[in-house]
């Protein structure tokens, strides 16, 4: 069988990247973080194209995987939520999906990459992202592929373990993608136009005028998805049957749906707006209270985004009733559970108050930065003028918040722990009650572990031993030992590796085996290790990381030589400063000379020393 051949990563230069978008016309929630994503990406002066997946496929198959997906939902849902959760019973069986998924659609997905030769694809579709991860893990694709994920609801068939990297839209999803795969995986927030930007919206008198809307209504905007599927006219009545509020109903295209409604308000009297198409959206919500939505779909993002309390009801099988129902564990949306609840929740939601603002201050907090600007830190970029073929750097650097799309910002990306630390992750510091205390830690040897007279000079000195995970599998009993004697230990990262073809020249990857190499050490020494302090230059992806294995990442305000310990004769020691001594070129005695050394400087400076476990 003839092989497919490979596509090497094209060389960057200071073009502008260059990004293929894989997502599907099923519904307009892929479509539409597709969109907004390239969106994003020209405006910052990039190159990015979107392919329809469903196109892919031989002998119109997508089509017809759009057609029986469209017939399910709305003549035998039951069917279609059994088929949706078939897969969560038995998810061995997902790679059987993913190899019949890349074999029928590989040629097309493969012409695509090499007509527009990107530096990074996306897919923002399910089966893309089964495709691209295969082909990434059987090696026919070595370009770095990003996995967004735009459901609340994070199906097996959503993630693969060959993605470089996934985007999700809240917190949630990233933990339960990174659980499963095993991968890198942020939460960046969803990818919503910026015509929803609250600061964009059309004034709301305003707006109100223009739908006639009187100022004393509570209107409530009801929508179906670009499909208008699921029971909108039992919605319609359980709103306008209460006496309080204005059903404000969105129709699309759909003229049967919009005249069962109109028909639905004719004969009960109560007052009501139907619209048919629109592409004033941000305009409506604008001039609505409340949305009522069944699938936590896009419409669902768009009003998060402008500042409209989102309400869930009567949602449709599958993964509207996942999206839905973890929406509403989140706090971003509400999800009533009948007729009476609706009504209640309307109530709240749609009158100044502690429960709108506080669903409308979670719901904002979800939007943290553009994706795109994290699918450009996915972007191999040289760090010298090309010396071969093979002259893409290691080094992919992250750029969390604050970073301009205007292009990949080289020397913020790699100099900022505050600026990751300001998008969400945190670094440990001293306690503000802390007094007069020096913070020490040491980074050991396998050698100095098993050394009698450095586990001395640890527990005098009170300090904290820093073992990579690689010393710590050689030198297990030197490691429990310590633990036994009241030594705390912290996650030194992985330890040195040598390189691996494919991950290890990728920054997420080498922070996610430093963060994850601390549940490896607490193995070993049977309790949980909090702390992380590791071996290298850190960068924001390290936080990110951090912040996911629930671990603190500690970054030293010194580093001390004990090999050298002239080149230290300069430090004054000061209170509520981060110390590590490096002991990693030294031998056991210079070591143990250094900490006793050490221990005589702490006393003359009258600082009392801390293990770095009592950082904040």
């Amino acid at each position: 069988m003839r092989r497919h051949r490979a596509l090497p990563p094209p060389t960057v230069g200071p073009a502008p990247a260059r990004v293929l978008i894989i997502s599907a016309s099923m519904g307009a929630g892929h479509d539409g973080a597709a969109r907004t994503l390239a969106e994003q990406l020209r405006a910052a002066g990039h190159v990015a194209e979107v392919r329809d997946f469903l196109t892919s496929g031989p002998l119109r198959i997508g089509s017809a995987l759009r057609s029986g997906y469209e017939f399910e939902l709305r003549h035998v849902p039951s069917a279609y939520d059994a088929t949706y959760r078939f897969w969560y019973r038995v998810p061995w069986l997902c790679p059987l999906i993913a190899w019949l998924v890349t074999l029928l659609t590989r040629r097309k997905v493969m012409r695509w990459l090499r007509e527009m030769r990107p530096h990074v694809v996306v897919s923002t579709y399910p089966l893309a992202t089964l495709c691209l991860g295969r082909l990434r893990r059987t090696g026919r694709l070595e370009l770095p592929a990003v996995n967004f994920i735009t459901d609340f609801g994070v199906h097996p068939l959503w993630v693969h373990r060959g993605i470089d990297l996934n985007l999700t839209i809240h917190d949630g999803p990233a933990v339960v993608a990174a659980e499963r795969t095993g991968r890198p995986t942020v939460s960046t927030g969803p990818a919503v136009s910026e015509r929803f930007d609250p600061d964009r919206l059309p004034p709301r008198r305003d707006a109100r005028r223009r739908f006639g809307i009187a100022d004393d209504q509570r209107a409530v905007l009801v929508v179906a998805g670009s499909w208008g599927i699921g029971n909108v006219g039992a919605t319609w009545e359980a709103i306008a049957a209460d006496g309080r509020f204005l059903p404000v109903v969105v129709c699309g295209r759909d003229d049967r749906l919009r005249r069962h409604v109109a028909q639905l308000s004719e004969r009960s009297g109560r007052p009501s707006l139907i619209i048919g198409w629109t592409d004033d959206m941000p305009g409506l919500m604008a001039a609505c209270d409340a949305l009522v939505e069944n699938a936590g779909g896009l419409t669902s993002l768009e009003a998060m985004r402008a500042g409209l309390p989102v309400v869930s009801f009567d949602p449709i099988a599958g993964h509207g009733r996942e999206n839905t129902s973890r929406m509403d564990a989140a706090g971003v949306a509400r999800l009533a559970a009948d007729h009476h609840d609706l009504a209640r929740i309307l109530a709240e939601v749609t009158e100044a108050g502690p429960p709108r603002a506080q669903q409308i201050a979670r719901a904002a907090a979800v939007f943290r930065q553009p994706p795109a600007e994290l699918v450009l830190a996915a972007t191999p970029v040289p760090e010298m003028p090309a010396a071969g073929p093979r002259s893409v750097v290691s080094a992919l650097r992250l750029a969390v918040g604050g970073v301009a799309l205007t292009g990949i910002c080289w020397t913020g990306l790699t100099t900022g722990v505050a600026m990751a630390t300001e998008a969400g992750a945190g670094v440990a510091g001293p306690r503000p009650d802390s007094g007069a205390v020096a913070y020490m830690g040491v980074r050991l040897t396998a050698a100095e572990m098993a050394d009698p007279t450095v586990d001395i000079q640890l527990r005098q000195l009170g300090a904290t031993a820093v073992v990579d995970d690689q010393t710590a599998q050689a030198a297990p009993v030197a490691l429990r030992h310590l633990v036994g004697q009241g030594i705390g230990v912290a996650n030194g990262g992985y330890g040195d590796t040598p390189s691996v073809p494919g991950q290890s020249d990728l920054p997420w990857n080498r922070a996610w085996r430093d963060a994850r190499a601390g549940q490896a050490i607490a193995a070993i020494i049977g309790q949980p290790v909090t702390v992380t302090v590791p071996g290298r230059r850190l960068n924001a992806w390290d936080l990110v990381e951090c912040r996911n294995a629930h671990t603190a990442l500690v970054v030293p305000d010194h580093i001390l030589h004990a090999a050298d310990p002239d080149a230290d004769q300069s430090l004054r020691l000061q209170p509520r400063q981060i110390y590590l001594v490096n002991g990693l070129d030294a031998t056991p005695a210079q070591l143990a000379a250094y900490l006793s050394q050490l221990e005589v400087g702490l006393g003359a400076a009258q600082l009392a020393p801390a293990p770095l476990a009592n950082l904040g």
